[in-house]
């Protein structure tokens, strides 16, 4: 039946079933060995992937007394976690190429959404907000050690008036309103925006008689910084309409160097022309300070 290939009489026995299995198990070894070839097994954790292994955040540009954050949000593509601490390890693999590392934190009364952080100032003193970016480039199968120096973005600004003595005595109050404040930050490119109006309200200092009003912004945005002040007098006295002064000039740097408070001190003068009280704002002084406390 299989001619004299497969079937011979060596000794009395038929080597036919031998032939087949040798056969057979030719054509297993042979089927696993060009599989494997053909379906190779890699670590897709590691291959055209690289790692951050150590993540360190510098908080090294900041005010006096402004502590560092317990927390923050590290953002690097579709990588979104919150960390602790100054120094960790990402816990995942990315592409080789470049990435953007974002980081920023959350605070007080400033809300981050699609990488836009909006100030609401109406809901009282902004926390300390800090943001960081870095661009990095991801290589095959290495860990990386990344640093990324963190910036404040919230600076404390205090505005102080010397009021003439005749209008010292009669005065019982001070509102104010400055126009041209920030309230947003884009936290991957820096730029500021939405124009906004905020209030102030003064308080006269017992210990040099000024009055003060201290407030924290995310920043100044457009050309024009105004402040507009409201006079409350004793005994009904007439005043003249609200007092603006163009503080642009003052304020053409304040996104510069934010983790440094900045002081704006001014002369309030008043004449009385018969039931009327003149006032005016003069002598603008700038000066920054040290301390990054607003309390």
């Amino acid at each position: 039946m299989f001619g004299n290939y497969l079937v011979t009489e060596i000794g009395g026995k038929n080597v036919c079933m031998k032939t087949i299995r040798i056969f057979i198990i030719i054509n297993v070894v042979t089927m696993l060995f060009f599989g494997c070839i053909r379906y190779p097994i890699y670590d897709y954790d590691y291959y055209d992937y690289g790692k951050i292994g150590s993540l360190i955040t510098d908080w090294t540009e900041r005010g006096d007394d402004v502590e560092i954050p317990e927390s923050y949000l590290v953002k690097i593509g579709d990588y979104l976690n919150i960390l602790y601490g100054t120094s960790n390890s990402i816990d995942k693999s990315f592409l080789a190429g470049k990435h953007i590392i974002n980081i920023w934190n959350k605070t007080d009364h400033i809300a981050v959404s699609d990488m836009i952080a909006i100030a609401d100032y109406t809901a009282g003193k902004l926390g300390w907000f800090f943001t960081g970016r870095k661009e990095v480039k991801i290589e095959i199968e290495r860990k990386h050690s990344v640093v990324v120096f963190m910036q404040q973005q919230v600076r404390q600004l205090t505005f102080e008036l010397e009021i003439a003595d005749d209008v010292k005595y009669r005065l019982t109050g001070i509102v104010a309103t400055l126009s041209g404040v920030a309230g947003a930050l884009n936290v991957d490119n820096g730029t500021h925006g939405a124009p906004t109006n905020i209030m102030l309200t003064f308080t006269e200092d017992p210990k040099d008689g000024k009055w003060k009003s201290t407030v924290r912004l995310l920043g100044v945005t457009g050309n024009t910084q105004t402040l507009t002040l409201t006079m409350k007098l004793a005994n009904g006295d007439p005043s003249s309409d609200n007092v603006s002064s163009n503080l642009s000039s003052q304020l053409a740097s304040f996104n510069d160097d934010k983790k440094t408070p900045l002081t704006l001190t001014a002369r309030f003068n008043g004449t009385q022309t018969g039931g009327e009280l003149i006032t005016s704002i003069t002598d603008w002084i700038s000066e920054e300070t040290s301390t990054g406390n607003a309390d």
